[in-house]
């Protein structure tokens, strides 16, 4: 019963997780001058994705940001706060406070946003959850409303449902984008948008390198789609079989779309063992990704020619 309960807590706090169609111009292909500055792709993982934050924190501290940043689900809406301004140390410390214990997250949803449960859950809908409610009450106040208003460019990435391809957003309102790239099913509404339905974009491209443009940039990619679990002989739950099987989906889409091309940097950090469900296990996550900045810092400077930036 614990397990399903956190599911529930862990299902809000998601928001706060063949053809293509795209509002503006696709990247080219090519090779960039590692000069010209780099673009950054923020996958997709649910929890496992607040792993991004020390390395944002990381290109911070060398004093570097990107030139355009892309980003899948929960990858979507830290690239968005980024893209807006904040800081990796002050996105480390909002979602602290926001996921470090239940009774806060619930306290920003329901009391400080004056919302009610009434207008998050809507049992007449395919899922309970509405994201674009929850998320509103979960993001900062002054989160832009339009992708105009980044200081960075960001692309967005969603499944239209029933044309059963890649959405692209690069313009337009910023709430609803990030929300249908984080709508996941069972647990979250689908959002519609531009006259389309549209789910979590962790179906069709969970970490969008490809979406970055490798002939302006070099190119970075932070995947948190692998995990470590433990083989064992015991049925697992019906939670851990969905959650296994969205882990499995995005983590084998990765792996082929490496088989023909590569962003020039791919990093995967260590946090196969979280579950996507794991929002409370957020210092935990940070820890472990904090263990990697010294060597991505190397290979970053590596890369990228800091001067010119």
């Amino acid at each position: 019963m614990a397990s399903r309960r956190n599911f529930l807590l862990a299902s809000g706090a998601t928001l706060v997780a063949g053809k293509a169609f795209a509002e503006g111009a696709a990247p080219t292909s090519g090779t960039a001058s590692a000069g010209d500055g780099f673009a950054l792709a923020l996958g997709g993982g649910a929890a496992k994705a607040f792993a991004h934050i020390p390395y944002l924190e990381s290109l911070d501290s060398l004093g570097i940001r990107p030139k355009q940043v892309a980003g899948t689900s929960m990858g979507s809406i830290l690239g968005a706060l980024y893209c807006s301004g904040m800081s990796g140390q002050q996105i480390r410390e909002y979602t602290l406070d926001l996921f470090s214990e239940r009774q806060s997250l619930f306290k920003r949803l329901l009391i400080d946003s004056g919302d009610t449960w009434g207008s998050l859950v809507n049992l007449f809908r395919p899922a309970v959850i509405e994201p674009e409610v929850l998320l509103a009450a979960a993001l900062p106040l002054d989160f832009p409303a339009d992708f105009a208003d980044l200081g960075i460019p960001l692309t967005v990435v969603a499944t239209d449902f029933y044309d059963q391809a890649e959405y692209v957003m690069r313009s337009g309102p910023l709430l609803s984008a990030i929300a249908a790239s984080s709508a996941l099913p069972v647990l979250l509404t689908p959002v519609q948008r531009d006259g389309r339905v549209l789910i979590d974009g962790g179906f069709v491209n969970p970490t969008p390198f490809d979406l970055l443009d490798n002939a302006a940039y070099a190119t970075i990619a932070i995947d948190v789609t692998g995990t470590t679990t433990e083989r064992s002989d015991d049925i697992p739950s019906s939670f851990e079989t969905w959650a296994g099987s969205l882990a499995i989906t995005q983590h084998s889409i990765v792996m082929e779309k490496l088989k023909y091309a590569r962003p020039d940097l791919f990093i995967a950090p260590a946090v196969g063992s979280f579950s996507p469900m794991d929002f409370f296990a957020i210092e935990d996550i940070l820890v472990a990704a904090d263990r990697e900045q010294d060597a991505f810092k190397r290979r970053v400077a590596a890369l990228v020619d800091i001067n010119k930036i």
